[in-house]
């Protein structure tokens, strides 16, 4: 990524903090940030998943209501730069040496997402070149939520395709919340099956398993 678009992302940053929110958890006013002191020690980090996945914090408390104004709020830019900052908390679990691009979890239809302006700014802050083309979905879905646990994994088989020009890179994979691994898994297999060196995971959030 260029210093300039770094540059104007930071300065962005810096006209975002001059703004006073409500914190998305409790709806006390905070300045420059989507969630208050008292809310922000609330979080739970995510249990370290190994070498090749992280995610920053659990996907329960202030962490889920920031992710949910995030993905379903009208008023959801405000809670962007919070995210970028926990992407990058989570990939300081990773080893992630000599990644050659971070890619988002793609749509369908859609070639910008909230999840794609994100990969966006985290890839400016990691340093890191930000390369969407290098997976496509290539068929609709139904809405992961939206369906049962056991047929998740069935639903996204064969809906993602990779770019040949992946051969030989390390990628770092970009989604939101982890819950069974269904979405990354395909992604993954897509892009290794493409020639891809190695692929990394890293989602701002993860469901934990309920004891």
């Amino acid at each position: 990524m260029g210093s300039l678009s770094k540059k104007l992302y930071l300065l962005r940053r810096f006209g975002n903090s001059l703004f006073t929110y409500n914190c998305a958890s409790c709806g006390k006013a905070v300045r420059g940030k989507c969630l208050c002191a008292e809310c922000s020690k609330k979080l739970l980090p995510a249990k370290v998943q190994g070498e090749a996945f992280s995610s920053a914090y659990c996907y329960d408390g202030p962490a889920k209501e920031v992710m949910l104004c995030y993905k379903f709020g009208d008023n959801y830019e405000f809670c962007r730069d919070t995210l970028c900052d926990w992407l990058l908390e989570g990939m300081a679990k990773l080893s992630a040496d000599d990644i050659d691009a971070v890619v988002p979890v793609p749509s369908y239809k859609r070639k910008t997402t909230r999840l794609s302006e994100l990969t966006k700014g985290f890839a400016l802050l990691a340093e890191l070149p930000c390369e969407p083309k290098l997976l496509r979905k290539i068929r609709e879905t139904r809405k992961q939520h939206n369906i049962p646990y056991e047929e998740r994994f069935s639903n996204l088989s064969g809906a993602f395709e990779a770019d040949p020009s992946v051969r030989g890179k390390t990628v770092l994979l970009i989604d939101d919340i982890y819950t069974t691994g269904s979405t990354v898994s395909e992604c993954s297999k897509a892009l290794l099956e493409k020639g891809a060196e190695k692929v990394l995971v890293l989602t701002v959030l993860k469901t934990e398993k309920k004891k």
